[in-house]
């Protein structure tokens, strides 16, 4: 849309028949005038002003918006951080790989450490082979969890029928005698381990306490039987009765329910003895130094593995950098090559609307000069050329920044023919950095294991 005012618009700003109607009153034009009237002056004093200022302004803003977009673009950074791309990924893997290397070489004195331990136990317990335990503490402690709570439901049936609060009741007993078991259970898989232990002494002590502690299980056993069997008697002098019952006839138990009670804690507590003494090695103490063995060696593999996965991110990193700088270099430079062209086109509408101006000025003196005659009915004296602008005296655009962007803009234009070569290069360069590195760990990993003794099979 043009920025020039329409003739007729312009005209009655300028209130221009009115103008004509003054003159004509007070005898302007004069028939032998020689210069243009006071009336015509204003009509270009008001178009250079008030019409070509006001397009002035307004191009100008665009110019001064356009060369301000240009200055927010970065190509040259842009560029030169593309450059240095390699030795930014340089810096950052020695810095990385100074804590990876560190990490890695207290690992090593760490597992070496312990592989030491092991052997130390080892000879000074005559063992000769490794350790067999289960890895899963999760499923050695659901197991346990489903034996106590099948031994508490069977045995709640059992108990329920002499408690106040019905089966609730016999519920909650059945689960401390189950808890009762279940320690019992832990004292003897521990004391029968410690009878395989190289001290004699040690084995002797612990022999005692496995007799000791299997003798009371097998009275406790017994004496929920007699409590059972008291329980329906009478509930308030169960407890008494049942003890009695038991040191008078440990086995006098007459009620087959009572027995049944006794058959199920009797298997409960043999397989939890059972699962107690298979979760860990028979030898005391040789599970918790092996499992140590086993925990760091497998956390040196993992941290060998990270050392290879955090420059291998450091390097990903990179690349994606590379090619985020490499796809901003190319949108900048198109959205600096089209303002460019948006400034040019904006300079020449400039000149196209002084063009127009120029029209529109002769339109309002024609006007101005045809109205006067037709109102006086004679022709105007003076014919002579129409106003012309004083084209040194209109406003100019300040392009100065455009100029300078112009000659930019052929070093952005080889900049960017060079860049596929660049970003290739610069490429090259992060890969055999990438390489380098995992040369530098393999070898210090490599170096590390042979001075601590280490090796990956063992």
């Amino acid at each position: 849309m043009t920025s020039i005012p329409a003739s007729k618009a312009a005209i009655s700003a300028l209130r221009l028949e009115q103008r004509v109607e003054r003159d004509v009153k007070a005898g302007i034009p004069e028939l032998d005038r020689t210069s243009h009237t006071e009336s015509e002056e204003s009509i270009r004093a008001y178009v250079a002003s008030e019409i070509v200022g006001a397009v002035h302004r307004k191009r100008q803003d665009e110019i001064d918006e356009q060369a301000e977009a240009r200055n927010e673009l970065h190509i040259r950074q842009l560029y030169q951080e593309l450059g240095n791309t390699d030795r930014e990924l340089s810096r950052k893997i020695d810095s990385r790989k100074s804590a990876l290397l560190q990490e890695l070489r207290q690992s090593a004195r760490d597992l070496s450490s312990a592989r030491a331990d092991l052997e130390i136990f080892r000879h000074k317990n005559g063992l000769t082979r490794d350790a067999i335990y289960r890895e899963s503490k999760l499923l050695h402690c659901a197991i346990i969890f489903f034996i106590v709570i099948f031994e508490t439901a069977l045995n709640a049936f059992f108990l329920s029928r002499g408690s106040e609060l019905g089966l609730l009741g016999g519920f909650f007993q059945a689960f401390i005698l189950s808890l009762v078991n279940l320690g019992l259970a832990a004292f003897i898989a521990f004391s029968l381990r410690n009878l395989f232990h190289v001290n004699i002494l040690r084995k002797l002590c612990f022999g005692l306490l496995f007799v000791a502690i299997s003798a009371a299980s097998l009275y406790f056993v017994l004496g929920v039987g007699h409590y059972r069997e008291a329980l329906e008697a009478d509930p308030f002098t169960a407890s008494e009765v049942a003890v009695t019952s038991l040191w008078s006839a440990p086995w006098g138990i007459r009620d087959f329910n009572s027995w049944i009670m006794v058959i199920v804690s009797a298997i409960a507590l043999s397989l939890l003895v059972a699962k107690f003494f298979v979760v860990d090695d028979r030898y005391p103490g040789y599970t918790a130094v092996s499992r140590r063995v086993r925990d760091l060696q497998r956390q040196w593999v993992e941290r060998c593995g990270d050392a290879f996965d955090e420059i291998g991110e450091a390097v990903e990193e990179s690349r994606q950098a590379l090619s985020e700088k490499d796809r901003e270099i190319r949108s900048q430079f198109i959205r600096f090559k089209a303002s460019i062209e948006r400034s040019e086109d904006i300079r020449r509408e400039y000149q196209e609307d002084i063009t127009r101006a120029q029209g529109l000025l002769d339109e309002l003196v024609r006007y101005y000069q045809s109205h006067s005659a037709r109102i006086m009915n004679r022709r105007a004296a003076y014919f002579g050329e129409l106003l012309r602008f004083e084209l040194g005296t209109l406003p100019k655009l300040n392009t100065v920044g455009l100029d300078q962007h112009r000659e930019e803009l052929q070093f952005f234009e080889q900049m960017v023919a060079a860049l596929d070569r660049e970003y290739a290069a610069a490429m090259d360069r992060i890969g055999e950095q990438w390489e380098g590195a995992r040369a530098d760990i393999s070898a210090f990993i490599g170096r590390v294991e042979r001075e601590s003794g280490l090796s990956l099979s063992q």
